[in-house]
């Protein structure tokens, strides 16, 4: 029985049916069947939902007239990252054709807003990406569905991250984790980090290009794996060799040295403040004669001094503004009553000091470079790492973490584009990637008259603009 307020939706050419307690509205028409001989009811396209507050319709329908009806866009980071980033948008529709819409847009919006899933539909309409790639399916639960369908392709990922794999060096960031909050996650099972908690993690193997200033692969580790295989199980999946290993304090042991040197892998690991393979005698000579010599490092001086273990070298840094910052943090603790001075003095010989193990040929300043682009890179990470607990709603199950990490992949290629730019340019002492987002965003387009034109440009903006060498074209 099709109550009243129901049948007034119900015009020439349509149907109602009732499927439980609601009432769907439908399409419909006859035609004829020669088998049958006669007439025959065929259903088409639905139409919605019928309430008595009126007629609800299709999702797909409402957010096209949403999109039509919105009249301001950002425009100007989507068109700049189209534009100087337009070839890693072609080698993800190449490798994902069915795909690639909402991939693009889920990594853009990660890099520019650091969204999480549930507001990527949101900044897709209102941006131009909305109509670089129109009808990308953004819901959250099509994100979900994406993760998982990309989960399953472990295999069309590595093709697409050999893409990436360019150049003679390669640096390999060694299971950063990666939390997650799941119960049905397989690969987050219970697994110590590096700060000792026993709780769910997953592991990632991240290997940066030094020659292109970009992540070239990554591979997801189940977080209870702590031995070092993983990276050479890695290496050999992106089909690399000859690459450093950049680790943290927690990885260097005698067994883990051999096995990368029997693997061919270089290394660089931080060594425990405490260590024996340390010699602090430099830091006892008056001044800093007992030292090699020094280098500047982000305007920062750097003294270093080194000694040979066997085939290896333990390289000792001494960085005088961090000396600075620690005994000042130190003494505050004293002075609260935390710590008692007595132990200052005990430390006194080792602040501000980092040293390392490497049996790489590089130079002391090399090697502290190389050590601190993993910082960098860690601290972009964990933007993301961040955003796994804003995801963990969506995600339900082991393969979707691949799909979920291809995403903040493709973020991060977007980040070292833009910031490689800046390098070349001569801007990246004084902005960020995510500054030239913020400024470049500041661009609209508005429609006018049935037509989109370009709101004004700000000064800063346009300033920027001429440097990078973007010139807006609608």
């Amino acid at each position: 029985m099709i109550p009243d307020w129901a049948k007034k939706y119900k015009k020439k050419g349509t149907e109602i049916k009732k499927i439980g307690n609601n009432f769907y509205l439908y399409e419909v028409k006859s035609v004829w069947d020669s088998k049958l001989g006669r007439a025959r009811k065929l259903t088409g396209k639905y139409l919605g939902v019928i309430t008595p507050q009126g007629l609800i319709k299709p999702k797909h329908q409402r957010l096209e007239e949403s999109i039509k009806d919105i009249t301001v866009k950002e425009f100007g980071a989507s068109f700049a990252l189209s534009t100087l980033c337009s070839d890693i948008l072609e080698t993800v529709k190449r490798h994902f054709p069915y795909e690639y819409k909402e991939l693009l847009v889920f990594s853009a919006m990660r890099f520019f807003h650091s969204s999480p899933m549930k507001n990527v539909q949101f900044y897709y309409l209102d941006s131009h990406f909305s109509d670089l790639l129109p009808d990308a399916f953004c819901s959250p639960r099509s994100l979900s569905e994406l993760l998982s369908s990309i989960g399953r392709k472990r295999g069309k990922v590595v093709e697409f991250l050999r893409n990436f794999v360019i150049g003679s060096r390669h640096i390999v960031i060694d299971l950063t984790h990666v939390f997650s909050f799941s119960e049905n996650v397989i690969s987050a099972t219970m697994g110590y980090n590096s700060e000792g908690e026993y709780i769910p993690q997953i592991n990632l193997i991240l290997i940066f290009s030094l020659d292109r200033k970009e992540p070239s692969f990554f591979r997801i580790v189940p977080g209870s794996i702590r031995d070092v295989s993983g990276i050479s199980l890695t290496l050999k999946e992106a089909g690399i060799e000859g690459a450093i290993l950049i680790g943290d304090k927690g990885v260097y042991s005698e067994r883990n040295v051999n096995f990368f040197e029997s693997e061919g892998i270089n290394y660089i690991l931080p060594l425990k403040r405490k260590h024996t393979l340390i010699d602090y005698s430099p830091l006892k000579v008056g001044g800093r004669k007992g030292f090699d010599g020094y280098f500047l490092f982000e305007k920062r001086v750097i003294w270093h001094y080194e000694k040979e273990v066997g085939r290896r070298r333990v390289i000792l840094f001494l960085d005088e503004r961090l000396k600075v910052e620690e005994e000042k943090d130190f003494i505050l603790h004293v002075e609260e009553g935390e710590l008692e001075i007595e132990d200052f003095w005990k430390r006194e010989g080792i602040f501000g000091t980092i040293a390392v193990i490497t049996d790489t040929g590089y130079s002391a300043e090399e090697v502290y470079g190389l050590l601190k682009s993993r910082v960098e890179i860690e601290a972009l990470i964990d933007t993301y790492k961040n955003l796994l607990h804003a995801d963990r709603t969506y995600l339900r199950e082991d393969r979707q973490l691949e799909g979920w990490m291809l995403i903040n992949f493709i973020a991060l290629l977007f980040y070292y584009r833009f910031y490689r730019i800046l390098l070349e340019k001569g801007l990246a002492k004084r902005h960020t990637p995510r500054d030239l987002i913020l400024h470049l965003s500041r661009v609209k387009k508005l429609k006018v008259g049935g037509g989109w034109v370009l709101s004004e440009i700000p000064k800063k903006t346009r300033e920027i603009m001429e440097k990078i060498g973007i010139e807006f074209k609608l």
